[in-house]
């Protein structure tokens, strides 16, 4: 996959051999890169491969919310390295990122659409039935089917995804609860956001289509795991939600080379303040410690500066404080025997 990180760049689709026809796009955020971004973008792949042209995703590397709303700061499911990872998985060919500005939030409608067609050349456009954009979100699909009209470039209206889950009854606690509440809604990235905050992993890994994870370069921590007996990699994670404080079974996939995640591993995660250790702390920053079941640092090589991508899949218990490090090593031995046996 091809990333452009800016219009200047993104001239040379034009000129790709391989391609008989200019690239097949659409745009957005793609925070989570969900299945309602799943259905849109995996519509783009299959138009491109149809016309023997590129599939294009563009995409912002900062979120246009911090731009436009300066009350409203979303914070990132999944960072735009992640999401390049999982647009890669999707099988698109290139990716274009840009710089969300003020100066380009106030281009109007038919400006960005025009300059996205001189430099792009696009053979098709594919986009939800919902879209806003351009100054003041003035634009929608009504405006973008003029304006691709005029130019004589074909669009594919993809109709917005909604949640449905009528499995889970309301009386079984607060994950049906929340469930049901989003039952009907179409499924957006401000609600899966809102589900992780609330800890409700469940259905925030229906909307997602996938579970949960956290994707995270290894760094230096206090070396406390393994004075007692389990050495955890410590991830400074790339994106900004996490899940609520707590340990949980997990699998990780360590990084093999650039957004190449192919080796996974059983593991056990801490999400959390170490309160056991840091007693006084009043306002401390969460931590997140990974152990991997089976790694062998001998055999699979050094962690530190590399990316692990975590995928969250059972929630065992809340994070708390132990009387002892004793005590702590008993609990994380109970840990790692229900992750072993967790199937």
């Amino acid at each position: 996959m091809k990333v452009y990180n800016n219009f200047s760049a993104a001239r040379r689709l034009k000129r790709l051999p391989a391609a008989k026809a200019g690239p097949v796009l659409t745009w957005g955020v793609f925070d989570g890169v969900h299945r309602g971004h799943q259905t849109l973008i995996n519509s783009v792949i299959q138009w491109a491969k149809k016309t023997g042209s590129d599939s294009l995703v563009i995409t912002f590397n900062n979120h246009p919310e911090r731009v436009l709303n300066i009350h409203n700061d979303p914070l990132f499911i999944t960072s735009l390295q992640h999401r390049l990872v999982l647009l890669e998985k999707l099988g698109v060919d290139a990716v274009l990122v840009l710089d969300f500005t003020r100066r380009l939030s106030r281009l109007p409608a038919e400006d960005f659409v025009n300059r996205m067609i001189k430099t792009l050349n696009p053979s098709g456009v594919v986009m939800t039935d919902n879209i806003s954009f351009g100054r003041n979100r003035s634009g929608n699909i009504r405006t973008l089917k003029e304006i691709l009209s005029a130019h004589k470039i074909p669009l594919k209206v993809i109709r917005t995804l909604k949640y449905k889950n009528r499995a889970i009854p309301s009386s079984v606690g607060i994950t049906a609860r929340n469930s049901l509440r989003s039952n009907g809604q179409i499924i957006s990235s401000s609600l899966i956001r809102q589900a992780i905050k609330e800890g409700d992993l469940t259905t925030a890994e229906k909307m997602l289509g996938r579970p949960v994870a956290i994707l995270g370069t290894v760094v230096h921590g206090e070396g406390r795991g393994r004075k007692l007996g389990f050495p955890t990699a410590n991830l400074d994670p790339h994106h900004e939600i996490l899940p609520l404080r707590g340990v949980y079974i997990a699998r990780a996939f360590c990084q093999k080379h650039c957004r190449d995640f192919s080796t996974p591993f059983r593991a056990l995660v801490n999400v959390g303040v170490k309160p056991t250790f840091h007693p006084r702390l009043k306002h401390p920053m969460e931590d997140i410690e990974v152990f991997l079941l089976g790694y062998d640092a001998r055999k699979h090589g050094p962690l530190y500066g590399k990316d692990i991508l975590v995928e969250i899949i059972r929630r065992l218990r809340d994070e708390r404080r132990f009387p002892s490090s004793q005590a702590l090593v008993s609990q994380i031995r109970k840990d790692l025997d229900a992750a072993k046996k967790y199937r």
